[in-house]
C-alpha cells in the first residue's frame, strides 16, 4: 500500500524545541499526531482551526517533551488511540521514567491503548505507518516510516538530527546501540529519504551520510 498526497504539518514547543507532527491525507479530516509536546494549546488550536480529527497518537519514546501534550489531546478527542512501543509504554505514567521528575515537574500522560512491536504496520486515517525499534536514546525508542510514491519519510524522534544524534546518557541510553541502529535502520535507506526529527529541521539520509560528524567518524 502506498500513501499519496500526504500533508505534514509541524508545531514546535518552545520550552524544549520539540517537534510535534500532524499527518493527514489531503482529502481527509482524520489525522495522526506524532509526539504531542508541551505546546498543547497551540496544537489543539491548530487542530480545531483546521477542523481536523486526531484519530491516533504515535509516540517515538516516552520522554516528557514528547508526551506532555497527550492529555490535552485526549481531553478534546477521547477516542484518539495512543500507540507506543511496548518497551517504553510505562514511561507515559512514570514521572521518573519519562524524566519529568528529574526536571522538577512530575507529569503523567494517559496510558497507552496499543503496545507496538518492532516491524508492525498500522493502517489508519488512510495512512500506512510502520514501526521500527531503534534503541540508544531510550530503550524502547521507535522510529516510524511511511512509504510514499516519491520515496520514504521517517519520523526519527531523538535518534538522529541534522548534523547530530540523540543523547545517550539517560538511564536506559546506550551510545553503541544508537549508532548501530542509525546505521542499520536509517542509513541503509535511499539518499532521498526524508528524516523528520524530534528536534530541529528536517534533513535527508544522503545529507547525514555525508555531513553528520557522528556518522562520518569526525566525532569520537
Amino acid at each position: 500500500m502506498k500513501n499519496t498526497e500526504l500533508e505534514i504539518s509541524m508545531i514546535v514547543s518552545e520550552s524544549f524545541g520539540e517537534n510535534t507532527y500532524i499527518l493527514r491525507k489531503t482529502d481527509s479530516a482524520d489525522c495522526i499526531l506524532i509526539d504531542p509536546g508541551f505546546d498543547s494549546e497551540q496544537l489543539v488550536g491548530f487542530l480545531k482551526q483546521n477542523r481536523l480529527n486526531p484519530v491516533a497518537i504515535f509516540v517515538t519514546h516516552g520522554h516528557i517533551d514528547h508526551i506532555a501534550g497527550i492529555s490535552a489531546v485526549k481531553e478534546e478527542w477521547k477516542n484518539c488511540t495512543i500507540y507506543v512501543s511496548k518497551w517504553d509504554a510505562y514511561k507515559l505514567t512514570d514521572p521518573i521514567g519519562n524524566l519529568s521528575a528529574t526536571f522538577g515537574f512530575p507529569l503523567k500522560a494517559p496510558d497507552a491503548d496499543i503496545l507496538l512491536r518492532d516491524g508492525e504496520k498500522i493502517s489508519i486515517a488512510g495512512i500506512e505507518i510502520e514501526s521500527h525499534l531503534l534503541p540508544g536514546h531510550s530503550a524502547g525508542h521507535f522510529i516510524y516510516s511511511i512509504h510514499l510514491d516519491e520515496g520514504v519519510v521517517i519520523f526519527s524522534g531523538d535518534t538522529i538530527f541534522m548534523d547530530s544524534i540523540g543523547r545517550h546518557d539517560f538511564p536506559d541510553g546506550n551510545y553503541d546501540a544508537l549508532i548501530t541502529g542509525i546505521r542499520d535502520k536509517i542509513l541503509t535507506l535511499s539518499e532521498e529519504a526524508v528524516l523528520y526529527p524530534g528536534h530541529g529541521p528536517k534533513t535527508t539520509v544522503g545529507r547525514e551520510r555525508r555531513y553528520n560528524p557522528f556518522l562520518t567518524g569526525d566525532v569520537c
